[in-house]
């Protein structure tokens, strides 16, 4: 099960995506997997507007647990998660996100955004 750390890392990220705020979200997971102008292509190439997820949605989140998950793990505990978008034409996407999160201390979590796109 994903620690509170983690989905609240989720948040961030999902609320990041829908504010359009690609270029921040970048310098938040350094760039490694996926570039601002990547975000921008994976949701705007789709002609679909994100819209935030109901509050339950984070409840229910599909993350597998691995070890040594992400660029700065360090051996430490890592979740790969999978979430869907939500948009203003279809409500529950068929796009998702794809993370992988990181614990680097205890309770400070990095994230990696390893792609957008259907499953």
């Amino acid at each position: 099960m994903l620690p509170r750390e983690g989905v609240n890392a989720v948040r961030v990220v999902v609320s990041l995506l829908v504010a359009g705020e690609y270029a921040e979200l970048e310098t938040l997971t350094e760039g490694r997997r996926l570039s601002a102008s990547g975000m921008s292509e994976a949701i705007g190439g789709r002609g679909l507007d994100l819209i935030s997820p109901p509050e339950d949605a984070f409840g229910t989140l599909d993350a597998v647990g691995v070890t040594g998950a992400g660029a700065s793990s360090g051996g430490r505990r890592g979740f790969r998660v999978t979430f869907p978008l939500w948009t203003a034409q279809e409500g529950r996407s068929a796009l998702n996100l794809y993370l992988t999160l990181s614990e680097v201390m205890d309770g400070v979590w990095t994230v990696e955004l390893d792609r957008i796109g259907a499953p």
